[in-house]
């Protein structure tokens, strides 16, 4: 196993590039429409858009400043949800961090050990500082806590930040140093 790889796996997930394999996956995900409320999209994408954007994915984290990676069950090698990495700004070592696990794997700590595991990856690979996200604070209430419980603080609340239908929503930004 090369030196790299150690940062991404521990002994229940791994963290994996996407491959052709998770084209159902990734289509499941980005069209399940109960998740377009907690992130940013209102749109749906077919799996013709969604195999491009698999095999145009960058591996030049610096040059795209966008990362995703599958989470994969280390005992079975089943696709339990993405983690995302965003609006990279080297210059300010930091990222946004997003991410979304499947339904029916929600509450068995997967999402909490991709977060640790990508922590670790970002700040020793890239040398990242600080890692941040937005989330919704009348939405997304285990997001919430995931973040909370992996020491992120959340450092600013901006008002009616977030539309849905007629009414606007606050949005809470969490942040950790690491």
């Amino acid at each position: 196993m090369e030196a790299d790889f150690l940062y991404l796996e521990d002994e229940v997930v791994k963290l994996r590039a996407l491959e052709p394999e998770d084209l159902e996956l990734l289509y499941t995900i980005e069209n399940d429409t109960t998740l377009w409320q907690k992130g940013c999209t209102d749109v749906p994408y077919s799996r013709y858009a969604l195999k491009q954007y698999i095999a145009s994915q960058p591996a030049d984290f610096y040059e795209q400043r966008q990362l995703r990676l599958l989470i994969v069950r280390k005992s079975d090698g089943k696709a339990l949800g993405l983690i995302d990495l965003t609006s990279y700004e080297p210059q300010h070592a930091r990222a946004e961090v997003g991410i979304v696990v499947l339904a029916s794997e929600r509450g068995q700590g997967y999402a909490q050990r991709a977060l640790c595991l990508l922590e670790r990856y970002v700040a020793e690979i890239f040398r990242l500082r600080l890692l941040y996200a937005h989330v919704s604070q009348t939405h997304n209430e285990p997001c919430r806590n995931l973040f909370l419980a992996a020491g992120y603080q959340e450092v600013a609340v901006l008002p009616d930040w977030e539309r849905r239908g007629e009414n606007f929503f606050p949005v809470s930004i969490f942040l950790k140093k690491i």
